[in-house]
């Protein structure tokens, strides 16, 4: 039987599913003055203390360089998870539920998920759709400088399969997978690994984030939503998108309109037609 091991990263006191595979983590422990009584993520070789960058891949970090004897391995948030019960709305990307739920849904994840999983397979977070290409999108949500900054190291660093992924989700594309969310086999993620917190170093030498706004300076967290679906692409992996469980209170989050989601869905698709006819 394949083990497997699924982060929630945790920042408060909350919800969060504890029972197997679940494994939950308090991110960016080494900033925190409190306990959780759960897995720290400064313990071992880690990155905590770059949390208000890296967001929940500090917690990523920390499974990948002590996690040990793990088969498969995902990542999730103490509000979000992937519902593999048919319990959201069968339409959108994700599904909001009131805390006072969290014990009535089904938060597993079947073993016969876990045992099917192959390398070059991967779950993934059912994709919003955006107006614009992701690069545009990028340019009018964050800093546009940092997207471009990422760019040109990717187009003058990397090989061919990483360059034509970076062009044709970044560019070609306006359909974004969210939050860094994956359940995949531990040879695929110490790939991915491997490949992106080198890259994102390397982005820490060249952006200066000193001056950013607490929302802005999560820019490495932000790069690797968009980053883990180029090295999926690059590397042709089979994805299994799955709806998003959020556990959400506010009330001005607490619906999403069957109508916005298919306008937004056919100003994507025409968007994508005109970049495409280009």
């Amino acid at each position: 039987m394949k083990t497997a091991k699924i982060i929630v990263c945790c920042h408060k006191q909350d919800v969060m599913a504890k029972q197997e595979p679940y494994l939950p983590v308090h991110v960016g422990k080494a900033l925190s003055s409190f306990e959780l009584g759960i897995q720290s993520d400064a313990e071992g070789d880690n990155i905590s203390v770059k949390n208000r960058s890296y967001c929940e891949l500090t917690g990523m970090y920390w499974a990948w360089r002590n996690l040990k004897d793990v088969d498969v391995v995902g990542l999730c948030h103490y509000r979000r998870y992937f519902d593999f019960h048919q319990q959201c709305d069968r339409v959108m990307p994700e599904t909001p539920f009131k805390t006072k739920d969290f014990e009535k849904l089904d938060l597993s994840v079947p073993q016969s998920v876990i045992e099917s999983l192959h390398e070059g397979e991967a779950y993934v977070a059912k994709p919003r759709f955006y107006r614009e290409s992701l690069f545009s999108n990028y340019c009018i949500a964050h800093i546009s400088d940092d997207i471009r900054t990422l760019e040109n190291h990717i187009m003058t660093t990397q090989e061919e399969p990483i360059r034509w992924a970076w062009h044709e989700y970044m560019h070609r594309n306006c359909q974004l997978r969210h939050y860094n969310m994956f359940i995949m086999t531990w040879h695929s993620f110490d790939a991915y690994c491997s490949w992106l917190f080198p890259l994102l170093e390397e982005m820490e030498r060249q952006i200066d984030i000193a001056n950013y706004s607490p929302v802005q300076s999560r820019v490495f967290g932000y790069m690797a939503e968009r980053l883990m679906n180029v090295w999926l692409l690059a590397n042709h992996f089979q994805l299994h998108e799955l709806p998003v469980i959020w556990f959400n209170d506010y009330p001005g989050n607490a619906s999403r309109s069957h109508l916005k989601y298919y306008r937004n869905l056919f100003r994507s698709k025409l968007a994508l037609a005109i970049t495409r006819g280009r």
